[in-house]
């Protein structure tokens, strides 16, 4: 499989953003597959919308994966695909819907921290800047936190056993790590005592194959959560 993400930066790998619960579960799985990260330059721009527009990818977006010789984007669709692929599926209709329910709770919340530390007002490249908003970082950050105060305790009363549904991972608790990662760095103080949520964090990153990755010198050199532009990107 080959993921095709946006780069961090220069020899700084791809940004974890939305990208790093597929390649998790690659890693996992112990599959063969090829990062493909893209630059922050105008001609890695210019390869992305040439993939991007391809009449096999008639939603083309970042990320996006090659698999097979087919290409799937929207990162939880994806997810979800790979998730079948290996058989880290829900098998019930109840366990269907638990994950669902958890997969938008916790996308929901990722959505939250990238409003939170991206400026949609400001210039970008030849788009101009908005002429009536205004973005207040600090503002978006203290909502957020109000907003985890509240969710964080029910992730909490959820995650009560070794893993969402039982003693094996399945796809959703891929894309549970690496957003609660995420939070837990962007606003720790929304963790106090949210010893279930903690553990579980300690508990994935002991999967088999996983625990390479994250005792490499790769993973701790540490990588962009968000891009380099955005008010917090994880690194900088």
């Amino acid at each position: 499989a080959v993921v095709s993400t946006q780069s961090g930066h220069y020899g700084r790998g791809s940004i974890r953003a939305l990208g790093e619960p597929i390649r998790h579960i690659l890693r996992y799985q112990n599959e063969d597959w090829e990062d493909n990260a893209l630059q922050p330059t105008a001609e890695s721009f210019r390869e992305y919308v040439s993939m991007r527009d391809q009449e096999d990818m008639p939603f083309g977006n970042l990320p996006f994966i090659e698999d097979d010789g087919k290409k799937v984007t929207q990162s939880i669709t994806i997810m979800r695909y790979l998730g079948r692929k290996f058989g880290l599926y829900p098998t019930s209709p109840q366990e269907l819907v638990l994950c669902e329910v958890v997969e938008q709770e916790i996308y929901d919340l990722r959505n939250r921290l990238t409003a939170a530390c991206y400026d949609y007002y400001g210039a970008r490249g030849p788009f101009s800047a908005s002429e009536k908003g205004v973005f207040d970082h600090e503002f978006m950050k203290r909502t957020l936190l109000r907003r985890l105060k509240e969710r964080i305790p029910k992730f909490e009363k959820t995650l009560t056993k070794k893993f969402l549904l039982g003693d094996r991972p399945v796809y959703v608790d891929f894309l549970l790590y690496e957003y609660l990662d995420q939070l837990r760095q962007f606003l720790p103080e929304a963790f106090t005592s949210c010893n279930n949520v903690l553990n579980y964090l300690l508990r994935f990153k002991e999967l088999p194959n996983l625990k390479k990755w994250f005792e490499s010198e790769e993973y701790k050199k540490g990588n962009y959560i968000n891009a380099p532009h955005a008010e917090w990107n994880g690194i900088d």
